[in-house]
């Protein structure tokens, strides 16, 4: 996990642009050879001024923006009655979602299992959107998840004022 001496860095084309947190100094890092790897990678780099970092790859095509949205999931499996919640999504990307159920589903849903999720970008705003997600990972009442098709530019003032802001 992230804790206060590592730092999260966007992997693009194989590099990512390291910036040394004590004398700000700046260098692009291969990490080609690091990114087959199915698991988190953590790598350490020396600065120039001797400075030694733990840094995380985010391979990641779309970054995910923290937030805290209120929203509900439903999930209606065969041949049982449909369960649904209130969640509280904490980070969003044009292909998935990280979110906390506000109660425990009681193991209603796991890895694998379909949601319909649905939730407002903006409190005041009439905007409601609807998705289908695949859960990706449970943990205690955190859920991280997938669209099945990815956010559309619907309503494309909102997505970008969202993402850009």
């Amino acid at each position: 996990m992230l804790d206060a001496s590592s730092q999260a860095y966007a992997v693009k084309n194989g590099r990512i642009d390291f910036v040394c947190p004590k004398c700000a100094f700046s260098k692009l890092v291969n990490v080609e050879g690091f990114l087959q790897r199915n698991k988190e990678v953590q790598v350490k780099i020396r600065c120039k001024c001797y400075n030694l970092q733990t840094v995380i790859l985010d391979r990641r095509n779309n970054l995910r923006k923290p937030t805290d949205i209120q929203g509900r999931y439903y999930f209606t499996p065969k041949d049982r009655p449909i369960t649904d919640g209130e969640i509280s999504i904490k980070d969003l990307s044009y292909a998935g979602l990280g979110f906390d159920l506000l109660s425990a589903s009681n193991g209603a849903f796991g890895a694998g299992d379909l949601l319909r999720v649905q939730f407002k970008l903006f409190p005041t705003a009439s905007f409601l959107i609807k998705k289908e997600a695949v859960v990706r990972q449970m943990t205690d009442l955190r859920v991280n998840a997938t669209f099945r098709e990815p956010l559309k530019n619907e309503d494309d003032f909102l997505l970008k004022l969202f993402f850009y802001t």
